[in-house]
């Protein structure tokens, strides 16, 4: 007894053409796809000079340790105040958490998704050893808030707050 004769196709050239096309499209296919979505999802952030940055490496490293060492602590808060204008509370303590008085501070602003709408600001000392501004931000939504502090003496300290805007 013999069982059924299976049927074998030929292979031929159009069958190997078929395939070949078929292989590459899906290829396309597939980059295409990952195309679209980097070129979607890439957030608009470059950097200016990125190897003259990656070779002063050593000196950010350096300022990290120097700020480190000074132990100081800061705290942002933001409030709506009306008008579209938010109030900016900055407060900046030392090791002791007493507030660190007799700074010039600048914060600039930024949002990590838009291009264009970056600000900075100069802050004011207040009474309880804060530093504050009123400002009108052009957007709601999460910002980076980067402080920039200097005591005049060398002393001198940086942070990075995200805070969310809402208007």
């Amino acid at each position: 007894m013999s069982g059924p004769t299976k049927r074998v196709r030929p292979i031929t050239g159009r069958t190997v053409l078929y395939g070949f096309i078929a292989f590459f499209g899906v290829i396309f296919a597939v980059n295409g796809v990952f195309v679209y979505f980097a070129l979607d999802s890439w957030p608009g952030l470059s950097f200016d000079k990125a190897y003259d940055r990656g070779l002063k490496y050593n000196e950010v490293l350096a300022k990290a340790d120097k700020q480190a060492a000074l132990q100081w602590k800061s705290s942002l808060a933001v409030a709506p105040i009306g008008n579209g204008e938010q109030r900016v509370a900055l407060h900046i303590s030392g090791p002791d958490g007493q507030p660190v008085r007799d700074l010039n501070l600048k914060i600039q602003f930024s949002r990590p998704t838009h291009e264009g709408v970056d600000f900075t600001v100069g802050l004011k000392p207040a009474t309880n050893g804060s530093y504050v501004v009123q400002h009108a931000f052009p957007a709601a939504g999460r910002w980076h808030a980067d402080v920039l502090a200097d005591n005049g003496a060398g002393k001198t300290y940086r942070m990075i707050h995200d805070i969310m805007i809402e208007q």
